[in-house]
């Protein structure tokens, strides 16, 4: 009896932890690919920048608790998404890798960047997923021009630090600060419009003098007040709506994926 309960115990011990591991695993359609910040299938980083990136962003990933990747491809053909479906669109593809491969099938807060290297196609997005969404929405168009600058100058691991500099920018001050060169030129400008504004005023004063008293300034008797009196004429009420919160922004709204998730980000940017 004693050793059929050992047996007993023996088996129920082995299949518990074979089950444990099981419970906390997450579904991961490619192998290794799942919490990975850099996929750099097109081979457009040289080893020591994406090792460095890949460190920049891993403190960005823990500092704010989000999920940074930069990803780089070939072709936007995938047996492994969509049952083998053709992609078309970069955006739904972009999409589709976030969700299913590097967030193993669940919703998770993250911003992607994915360059497309087609020989024909050339293109690159960025898609948002989670609290993402919000903060980065208005500021995609910004996003762009700043990766599409690099991308057309083929500066590919320049484009990816752009990215990931950008987001950390965003996260530390929640906006994008101006440029040096803008905010002297705006200075520049308004400190010429207000001296040529006074000089002129200057210049249309030249036949005005001091006089000696106020008395001057006034002829005497000519304003009498007689009658006082206070008349009510109209009254205006003046009715502005009040703006509710919209889903669309300068990155082109809000789309689902087919893995029914939402995401911001805007579509495919060619180089």
């Amino acid at each position: 009896m004693k050793k059929r309960f050992s047996a007993l115990f023996g088996i129920l011990f082995l299949l518990g932890a074979l089950l444990i591991p099981l419970a906390g695993s997450r579904p991961v359609l490619a192998d290794g690919l799942a919490g990975q910040s850099i996929i750099d299938e097109a081979d457009l980083l040289n080893p020591s920048a994406e090792a460095e990136i890949s460190a920049d962003i891993a403190g960005l990933d823990e500092k704010y608790q989000t999920n940074i990747v930069v990803l780089t491809v070939t072709s936007m053909q995938r047996p492994e998404l969509k049952n083998g479906q053709t992609y078309y669109d970069i955006q739904a593809f972009t999409q589709d890798y976030y969700d299913f491969v590097c967030a193993g099938g669940v919703e998770k807060d993250g911003i992607i960047l994915c360059v497309n290297m087609e020989p024909s196609n050339r293109e690159f997005c960025v898609v948002t997923t989670g609290k993402e969404i919000n903060r980065f929405q208005s500021k995609m168009s910004y996003i762009y021009d700043k990766i599409y600058d690099d991308l057309s100058r083929t500066e590919y691991e320049a484009a990816a630090r752009t990215f990931v500099k950008l987001v950390e920018v965003k996260h530390r001050l929640g906006f994008y600060p101006p440029s040096f060169l803008k905010v002297v030129i705006c200075l520049g400008i308004g400190l010429l419009a207000g001296w040529l504004v006074t000089k002129g005023m200057e210049g249309g004063m030249d036949n005005v003098h001091a006089a000696s008293s106020a008395g001057s300034y006034m002829i005497r008797d000519s304003f009498r007040v007689r009658r006082q009196h206070e008349i009510f004429l109209h009254s205006t009420i003046s009715q502005t709506a009040r703006q509710t919160e919209h889903r669309s922004g300068g990155g082109g709204g809000i789309s689902i994926g087919s893995s029914g998730i939402s995401h911001g980000g805007g579509g495919g940017h060619s180089f």
